[in-house]
């Protein structure tokens, strides 16, 4: 990589991160405030009493679970700038975490039909 490059990279790289900071910021102050509402973020929605859904829960653990993963490779990186490649088990995890909620979601639907 060109050494004159590495700078604007670093640059841009931490512009991003403060750019994901400060968002972060504003949903957690959006929260704080009871402007976004989180009280039924395990809940179904679509029925008259809420119920807490397994299917939403396991989607919720899994996204924090493979967001530290990748974190985690990120963070490992020894080969200096750019990003590191992401390891096929944790785009699987990815993968089986969203389609095991889109199933789970298929069968509800489907056994609720008269």
């Amino acid at each position: 990589m060109d050494p004159s490059v590495v700078p604007l990279t670093l640059f841009i790289g931490w512009m991003l991160a403060i750019f994901i900071g400060l968002l972060g910021l504003a949903v957690l102050y959006y929260v704080f405030t009871g402007k976004i509402d989180l009280t039924c973020l395990l809940c179904e929605s679509t029925i008259t009493t809420p119920v807490a859904s397994m299917a939403r829960f396991q989607l919720l653990i899994f996204t924090f679970v493979i967001g530290l993963c990748l974190f985690l490779v990120i963070a490992g990186n020894k080969n200096g700038m750019g990003f590191p490649d992401i390891p096929n088990g944790i785009l699987g995890l990815l993968g089986i975490s969203g389609g095991s909620y889109v199933v789970g979601k298929g069968i509800q639907a489907s056994a609720n039909k008269p």
